[in-house]
């Protein structure tokens, strides 16, 4: 299947939902009524977990955990409450992928997120783009999946499969970042996340070399941990490069399998 073609196959790339429009059309008004955003909010059960777990996992809260729709909305703004919206509805978007396990799918997914709100904190990038950019990074390959579910290059677990961006370029002739990019343009993601997921395995090519480096960085992180790779061989592949272009100096800070809280199995559930 043609890109061209798969992309303007309505069937394989999940709509935004109805809900979801209405909150962020709300979230958009000159002077949005928070109220009514949380009262859309907590209309869908299943959103409003998503958001709550997507809040804790991403670690906003300086204290306890944020319990609430309400607290959320508060602790995080308009524009980082729209970004977590979408990211959340994603979730909810893709159900009964053939043979994905969509719990690890999202458990890796949760670790490169959070590895990527690190870094960005620490090279003075927008943390919750970064958070959102990492959630989204292996959305293409579900579409591709759900498309053409016997393909070979899309039979290995996606959280393990270090050469899946290789195997579907020679096998496709396209793969999962320019994907990923055009559900997420479709559904309105901000354009540094757009171009970030398109430019994720190929960070020089894009406008936005820091910002696509370091989503590289982070899923480059997170296979190592998913491949029990770690010390030297870690330090033996390590993309020089796409650190320069975010300022990493010391490759040990990606090397060191402490530098997130790996996510466990149950908080992915909770959002798959």
């Amino acid at each position: 299947m043609q890109l061209n073609e798969l992309l303007a196959t309505d069937a394989w790339i999940p709509s935004l939902p109805e809900a979801v429009q209405q909150i962020l059309a709300e979230l958009q008004r000159d002077e949005p009524d928070l109220r009514r955003v949380n009262e859309l909010m907590s209309c869908e059960v299943g959103l409003t977990v998503r958001i709550l777990r997507l809040v804790n996992s991403a670690r906003y809260s300086a204290g306890g955990g944020v319990a609430t729709v309400e607290a959320a909305t508060a602790l995080l703004g308009l524009r980082a409450t729209r970004q977590l919206v979408q990211a959340a509805a994603v979730g909810g978007a893709f159900k009964g992928v053939p043979g994905v396990d969509l719990a690890e799918f999202w458990r890796h997914s949760l670790d490169v997120a959070k590895i990527a709100q690190s870094l960005a904190a620490e090279f003075k990038l927008d943390t919750g783009a970064a958070f959102t950019a990492g959630l989204l990074h292996g959305v293409g390959d579900l579409i591709l999946k759900m498309a053409m579910p016997e393909r070979p290059c899309l039979q290995p677990a996606f959280p393990s499969d270090d050469r899946r961006y290789e195997a579907e370029l020679a096998d496709l002739g396209y793969a999962y970042p320019e994907v990923g990019s055009a559900f997420a343009s479709r559904w309105h993601f901000p354009a540094e996340i757009v171009e970030a997921l398109r430019y994720q395995c190929d960070p020089t090519g894009g406008k936005d070399v820091g910002f696509s480096s370091l989503l590289y960085l982070s899923s480059w992180s997170a296979r190592a941990h998913e491949l029990d790779i770690d010390g030297d061989a870690m330090l033996d592949t390590f993309p020089h490069e796409a650190a320069q272009a975010v300022g990493l100096t010391d490759p040990q800070r990606l090397c060191d399998g402490q530098i997130i809280a790996w996510t466990p199995i149950d908080e992915a559930r909770d959002f798959s």
